[in-house]
């Protein structure tokens, strides 16, 4: 899996690590998780209540373009100046597919902090899909009127002085070569090829790419049907550029064409990565997959210091079963009403507490004001009598920029109103109760959420939760010590002061009251 590494260095900062340490511990996680690092992004001398950081923005952006699946960071603070701005900014990336993961916190922040992003980051995704449904509104009615709807035109068309789609004198020619050509029996290959041989761009200017040819000979619009974001609009009148017979035609031959894609085996989702730890040496415990004599596949957990050092001496997890009884336990702590009471509560004061400055909108603001700028700049060089293709390309791409910044600015204008009560994030947490449990996004939505660390050993299981305030996962020594003298279960399975007690084939919950471990704490033991 690819990933990218981001690192900000705030001279100000007393021991703040150094961008050589934020990029050593990146590659370090990297190498034992399994991701390949393909860029780095890098801001000097930045703070986080600066997000004019120019790499750091410029990454975001590339999250769209789909070529990584992580972004390795070394604390959460790297990334936003409060909670609303980092839940935002997790969003931008999530709605991509890419990942935020960090280095120097196995759980970023507060245990009500973890809640409280999770909260904010489900609002901004409501409010987000809520602002996307009245633009896609806005868009179906410009694309009824066979207009063009912004974005990137389809090679062959341009913007008529009604916004209509009208042929490209100079663009159209080079679509009916490239049907032609397919439909004569030449590749995709042999058509790039011949084509990038006599000078034939892009609109952007680029060379042609398989890419490029496949979206011209797949695209409906050359034959006058007008379709946008899946759905086509047959009141919709476009100029055709290819006959009915030769779009057919070609259509027959990509499928014709088409290879079978190379067959893969399914790969496994650990969902205790980076959560569980082993009890015995207290590293990190790592998913492994093994293949029996019978060409079975075995999936488990390892411990990471016997697989690189051979020093401990843990015997392997299978992966299942250490993940349905976690997943077990964080369900009975979702369903009872005593603890989702407790968590809002601590999660609504923690919020209470933060700083909910929305500086981040004005720099929005300003950076959209730097593109107007640029554009009005264009549009005078345009009516000078200034024009070039360099001039067209970089209009082009200002409009694109312009747009993606109204929609993330209304994105931040509608979450920096928010004001969440303890309401909201109860009602929040209660939705865990309807989650399908066996199905895989809802288990890894509990655990992301709610667990802190794991702790196996040959003959117990330690579980901590996320409830309240500690820096950073509980560590094996904690628990061990804050566990002295806790007694073992009632055989009636009573409530004691400041403890949660059941009784269940030797498990028992204890809340502690023992400062240096505010995290519920769930013990049990392995019967045989």
């Amino acid at each position: 899996m690819n990933a990218v590494v981001y690192a900000r260095y705030s001279s100000h900062k007393q021991g703040e690590q150094s961008i050589e340490g934020q990029l050593a511990s990146a590659y370090k996680y990297a190498g034992e998780h399994g991701y390949t690092i393909i860029h780095e992004y890098i801001d000097r001398a930045q703070t986080g209540r600066n997000d004019d950081r120019e790499q750091f923005q410029q990454m975001l952006k590339d999250t769209a373009k789909h070529q990584f699946e992580a972004i390795i960071i070394w604390k959460i603070d790297r990334f936003g100046r409060n909670r609303e701005e980092i839940a935002f900014n997790k969003y931008r990336c999530k709605k991509n597919g890419v990942k935020v993961l960090y280095t120097a916190e196995s759980i970023p922040d507060t245990p009500e902090g973890i809640i409280l992003e999770a909260v904010l980051e489900g609002m901004a995704e409501y409010y987000s899909v809520q602002l996307a449904t009245n633009v896609k509104r806005g868009m179906d009615n410009v694309a009824r009127k066979g207009q063009s709807v912004g974005g990137t035109l389809p090679l062959g068309y341009r913007t008529g002085p009604d916004k209509h789609l009208e042929p490209d004198p100079k663009t159209a020619p080079l679509v009916r070569r490239i049907f032609e050509m397919y439909a004569a029996g030449n590749t995709q290959k042999e058509i790039i090829e011949h084509l990038n041989a006599e000078g034939l761009r892009t609109r952007k200017g680029k060379p042609l790419t398989i890419n490029s040819i496949r979206s011209v000979l797949k695209n409906k619009k050359y034959i006058g049907v007008y379709h946008y974001d899946g759905k086509e609009y047959p009141e919709a009148q476009i100029p055709a550029l290819i006959d009915a017979e030769t779009f057919a035609k070609v259509q027959r031959l990509l499928i014709q064409n088409k290879r079978a894609p190379a067959r893969k085996w399914t790969k496994a989702e650990y969902l205790l990565t980076g959560k569980l730890f082993c009890g015995l040496c207290g590293h990190t415990m790592v998913g492994e997959c093994g293949t029996g004599k019978s060409g079975t596949k075995y999936f488990y957990y390892n411990c990471l210091e016997k697989k690189k050092n051979r020093t401990c001496k843990k015997k392997a997890v299978q992966k299942q079963w250490i993940e349905q009884l976690v997943l077990e336990k964080a369900k009975a702590i979702v369903m009872s009403d005593e603890m989702i009471d407790f968590i809002a509560e601590r999660t609504y004061q923690y919020y209470v507490e933060q700083n909910t400055e929305t500086s981040y909108t004005d720099a929005l603001h300003e950076e959209l004001k730097q593109v107007e700028t640029a554009i009005a700049n264009l549009v005078r060089a345009l009516e000078a009598g200034i024009l070039s293709s360099a001039t067209k390309t970089r209009m082009d791409e200002l409009e694109q920029q312009k747009a993606a910044l109204e929609t993330a600015l209304a994105d931040a204008e509608l979450i920096s109103g928010l004001r969440l009560t303890r309401e909201h994030i109860k009602f929040f947490l209660l939705q865990f109760r309807s989650l399908d449990f066996d199905e895989p996004e809802s288990q890894r939505r509990i655990i992301d959420i709610f667990v802190n660390a794991v702790f196996v050993y040959d003959d117990r299981v330690t579980i901590t939760f996320n409830y309240s305030g500690d820096n950073r996962t509980i560590t094996l020594a904690e628990i061990d010590g804050a566990a002295e003298g806790v007694r073992a279960p009632s055989a009636s399975g009573h409530q004691i002061r400041n403890s949660l007690i059941t009784r269940d084939c030797g498990f028992f919950i204890t809340l502690p009251t023992v400062s240096r471990v505010p995290c519920l704490v769930v013990r049990f033991l392995i019967l045989d």
